[in-house]
């Protein structure tokens, strides 16, 4: 969704403000506090270096809050409307505004405890989804911010907060690793698996048995027998496919946490979180980046951190329903909940951020409005960046919030 350019509004500043127009326009050159144009336009380079990350920075978080809002709005009425509930008023869904989405998505989590209520329990896992800083994007930003000479940004892999960098291993992902797959990538599994392990399960079990199953198919107490249905206890003898309480030997559609002394191929596809013992490309981090070599100031990191976490790039999990007891209830949330979640997950990473660029840019507009020459550059455009970044920087919160009480109504019990 592409969002309008944000307006910039003209508001009244100090009288100093109007000096430096004068002298931008020429007609103040003869004028006290105005010797030259120079003067009039220059402006100090660490405050230009703090006044352009945040510029950008703020751009990001208000097209990623606004995103989040427009996500939410669609999700919560579909959910709502699935379940034959009544959907709130929305009147612009492309541009929903914090009201509406809490709204939107009190309504969907009224639907769904309902729905449970007159249905019984439903279990379902979440599959594969994850978040992962935009690195480049954060580098990028932070080149700009060293005034005195360059600042080299150094790399994922070395900034990345340990145990949260992810890579495609042409190797073996080491003990105390993960190998991270999806829905649509199975990842070679020795330990736990954290959504469908298709293979051997060595302890409690659900899903599919093409061995023996012990414990119940279908509801029925069985011991050793084979279960065309569900089989839920053990399974053994023959592939299981479903979730494992226990080690998956085999393949897993989310994160497999490698068992204690184990190495494994992840696969082609999947990636390795935590330890590669071998050639690694592609990486990606899922935490917080530590700061560079370079000594910065802490207003423009602040900004470049917020840039990084703003662009992350996202993926929707996938949720795989094992028992429910309302045909619709399950088809809404496999549609609907992941669009739910992966909001959460973004705006999870983006909240922090979003207060902490929006306080930078308080502290520097102040820097803006105590420098005649940077008043007159960037004085009404960072006006209007500063009551954006903190209405987006709300609009997050409240985000994260609707997101996070759908998911609970969602996984609530009767």
């Amino acid at each position: 969704m592409r969002l309008a350019p944000r307006s910039r509004a003209f508001r009244l500043f100090p009288a100093r403000t109007l000096q430096a127009g004068l002298c931008l326009l020429g007609l103040g050159l003869l004028t006290p506090g105005c010797e030259s144009l120079e003067q009039a336009t220059s402006c100090e380079a660490g405050i230009a270096a703090n006044a352009d990350a945040l510029t950008g920075s703020v751009d990001a978080l208000v097209a990623v809050s606004g995103q989040m809002k427009a996500d939410l709005a669609v999700a919560c009425t579909a959910l709502t409307t699935d379940l034959g509930g009544t959907p709130a008023p929305i009147a612009n869904p492309a541009a929903p505004t914090d009201d509406e989405v809490t709204a939107a998505c009190t309504a969907a989590s009224a639907a769904l405890r309902a729905e449970i209520s007159a249905a019984g329990a439903i279990q379902f896992t979440v599959a594969g989804g994850r978040c992962s800083l935009n690195a480049q994007a954060q580098f990028s930003c932070e080149s700009k911010c060293a005034v005195n000479g360059a600042c080299d940004p150094g790399t994922v892999e070395a900034r990345c907060t340990p145990g949260e960098l992810s890579v495609q291993c042409d190797g073996v992902c080491s003990a105390g690793a993960s190998c991270q797959g999806s829905a649509s990538v199975k990842a070679n599994c020795q330990g736990t698996c954290s959504a469908t392990c298709e293979g051997q399960c060595s302890g409690s079990f659900r899903g599919s048995c093409a061995g023996s199953c012990d414990g119940q198919c279908d509801g029925q107490a069985v011991s050793g027998a084979t279960c065309a249905g569900t089989c839920e206890g053990t399974c053994t003898g023959g592939t299981a496919t479903g979730s494992c309480a226990g080690e998956c030997q085999g393949t897993c559609t989310g994160e497999c946490q490698l068992a204690a002394n184990t190495q494994v191929t992840c696969g082609a596809e999947a990636t390795c979180k935590g330890s590669c013992e071998g050639t690694a490309s592609a990486p990606r981090c899922e935490g917080k980046l530590d700061p560079p070599s370079c000594e910065l100031d802490a207003n423009c990191e602040a900004a470049c951190d917020g840039r990084g976490k703003f662009e992350a790039e996202c993926s929707p999990p996938t949720i795989e329903v094992q028992a429910g007891g309302s045909a619709r209830l399950t088809s809404t949330l496999q549609a609907n909940l992941p669009k739910v979640l992966a909001v959460l997950s973004r705006g999870r990473l983006a909240v922090d951020a979003a207060t902490s660029v929006a306080s930078s840019a308080t502290t520097v507009a102040a820097d803006i409005t105590g420098s005649a020459g940077c008043l007159a550059r960037y004085g009404l455009d960072f006006a209007a960046d500063l009551k954006a970044a903190g209405a987006a920087s709300a609009s997050v919160s409240v985000s994260v919030r609707a997101s996070a009480d759908v998911s609970a109504s969602s996984s609530s019990q009767p």
